[in-house]
């Protein structure tokens, strides 16, 4: 059985040949005259028939050395195994230029394979620095160390110093060495005042590459990389990048006796080396005039698609209108379209999901506007194109983009009710405009004769018989207001409904802010709140019994009532629950308005 087990093993783990094969070749970028370097082929299968290209700008030393490397990793029963074959040389550059070293070839499993070509530019040889050690040497010196600024420094590289406002800038944190680096004690970078920002993701720095910088071999390596998106006009000053080096120093010790003066033993120190950038000043340019009334400040280059989940719907569906922004530039802070829904339409709040990157191109991907609608009443309607404007740096034009018009077929619901609702004004909509200057009377005007008295006349009576009627209209007008008025559980009745869109809106923002304990609570205020003020039951003698007990007369299905506790069950565990955070917050939003709207043309 044993034997029978490692036969299965052994089987598992014996390589056949990848169809994924690959055949590399690595060098230094940038080398000196004279100097000695490494060419690495590295090839994923065993292979065979190596076939190397001529070097007939190098002189080769030695070559090719082959190794083999293999690893095994066995993960929950799944075995993978890795190899790499490596044919090495050893080659020295003969004289200044930029070469180019031709593609390898190799066979695998009776199929040919070719290398990439490399450039390799070969640069005047030049002294490398020394770091020397001060003139009084201690084993302890931990101290600063005296390198030259060229050997050594940073810079913060711009892709851009004009610009206009929003338009994107990559900023790289880059570090210049010719000495022997072995760490940083202390990285101070800059606030970048004026501008939004957004890192780009690099690889961690765990090896310097070779560069060549005005005929000059630097060991170079890149810190931090971001895209800067200026917020004002004018000159922005960049602040110094500040880091603390450790250098790696030899220090020669004093002979303590006969064998340390033979055999001249030195020593490593790590010591410290204070480095800065110099500041770089951008300068700004505002937006040119005439921007369009769609423009909310966008800059880059922008698409916009724009749809209907449907198209035919019944009265109280509900209907998702959504709005995407593709592309690049500071869409980050792009703001939501404006959409000139129907009047009859309840309409919330925007969900926004963005999906965006930062890289070379600025803040890249898309980012999603989806508005929640409900059509009340039954009809045809329509919603007009959505119109969006952006700033493209490139052309320095402002650029248009329209949708097309959407139109909805609404049809009665089982339990609808048509007809259309006309948005009225609210106090604040209406002002008195030259109050202080009256109409000028135009036509005809009456003369009477001086002295003419009044009292008895009929004029006197009409007058007082119109005051009359008009004192008991008001009477009555005015008791009847007090006496609705004093009905409070009318009054809440009346306003259950707008409390609770108002708590949902509020419910709309936390899902927004991913705070999920908030969005619940403000669900439960939703729902309490509003039974508690349709049925006039105090919030906290408000239970699953007393719902059902005070329902029953009210002509309410009992599956929109059990969906209603059952919603609030979910809210309840939800918000005090760990697993609360990885609920479908937008599923329970939806539930939630669909259930009160439904509620809301039951209970009167």
């Amino acid at each position: 059985m044993n034997l029978l087990a490692s036969i299965l093993f052994l089987l598992t783990v014996i390589p056949g040949y990848s169809d994924d094969v690959k055949f590399t070749a690595s060098a230094p970028g940038v080398v000196a005259v004279g100097e000695q370097f490494r060419l690495i082929y590295t090839l994923n299968s065993k292979g065979e028939d190596f076939n190397p290209p001529e070097f007939n700008d190098f002189y080769v030393i030695a070559g090719p050395g082959t190794s083999y490397n293999q690893s095994t990793q066995i993960i929950n029963g799944k075995v993978t195994r890795t190899v790499s074959y490596t044919y090495t040389y050893i080659l020295q550059s003969t004289r200044e230029g930029k070469f180019t070293i031709l593609p390898a070839t190799v066979v695998v499993n009776k199929k040919q394979y070719s290398s990439n070509s490399l450039q390799i530019e070969v640069v005047k040889r030049k002294t490398q620095p020394q770091t020397r050690t001060p003139a009084t040497r201690s084993q302890n010196n931990q101290g600063p160390v005296n390198i030259d600024n060229e050997d050594l420094f940073i810079r913060l590289l711009v892709s851009k110093r004009d610009v206009f406002q929003g338009e994107y800038i990559i900023a790289t944190v880059k570090i210049y060495s010719r000495v022997n680096l072995s760490g940083f004690e202390k990285v101070d970078l800059p606030d970048f005042n004026g501008f939004y920002i957004r890192e780009i993701e690099v690889p961690p720095l765990r090896s310097l590459e070779r560069e060549n910088v005005n005929g000059q071999i630097y060991e170079t390596g890149i810190l931090k990389k971001y895209v800067l998106f200026p917020q004002h006009s004018g000159n922005i000053v960049i602040e110094p990048v500040e880091i603390e080096c450790l250098v790696q120093q030899r220090v020669q010790r004093t002979p303590q006796g006969f064998f340390d003066d033979f055999f001249n033993f030195d020593s490593f120190r790590s010591r410290k080396k204070f480095i800065s950038s110099p500041e770089i000043k951008i300068h700004v340019k505002p937006l040119p005039p005439g921007a369009p009334p769609s423009f909310t400040g966008t800059v880059g280059s922008v698409k916009m698609v724009a749809s209907l989940d449907k198209s035919s719907v019944k009265e109280n569906d509900a209907v998702t209108f959504k709005i995407i922004l593709k592309g690049s530039g500071n869409l980050k802070l792009a703001e939501a379209p404006v959409v000139d829904f129907p009047p009859d339409f309840e309409t919330y709040d925007p969900k926004v999901t963005t999906n965006l990157k930062a890289g070379v191109s600025g803040s890249a991907g898309s980012i999603t506007f989806e508005y929640l609608i409900i059509p009340r009443h039954a009809g045809n309607y329509r919603i007009a194109p959505v119109k969006y404007s952006y700033f493209d740096p490139d052309s320095k034009k402002f650029k248009n983009l329209t949708s097309g018009e959407f139109l909805i077929k609404v049809s009665e619901g089982v339990e609808g009710e048509t007809g259309n609702i006309v948005s009225g004004f609210t106090k604040e909509d209406v002002r008195y405009l030259g109050k202080d200057i009256r109409f000028i009377k135009t036509g005809s005007i009456k003369l009477k004769e001086k002295g003419e008295i009044l009292f008895g006349s009929l004029l006197f009576f009409l007058v007082h018989a119109v005051l009359i009627v008009v004192f008991f209209v008001l009477f009555m007008v005015v008791g009847y207001r007090m006496k609705r008025n004093a009905n409070v559980m009318l009054l809440r009745n009346r306003r259950a409904n707008k409390q609770a869109k108002k708590r949902l809106k509020s419910a709309g923002r936390e899902m927004r802010s991913d705070n999920a304990k908030g969005f619940f609570g403000e669900v439960l205020k939703a729902l309490r709140g509003y039974m508690s003020d349709k049925l006039s039951i105090p919030v906290s003698e408000l239970s699953k019994d007393n719902i059902r007990q005070a329902i029953k007369q009210e002509t309410v299905d009992k599956d929109i009532v059990n969906r209603f506790i059952e919603l609030v069950d979910t809210c309840e565990y939800a918000q005090y629950a760990p697993a609360g955070e990885s609920m479908p917050l937008e599923d329970i939003y939806r539930k939630a308005i669909m259930i009160i709207s439904k509620l809301e043309q039951k209970i009167k």
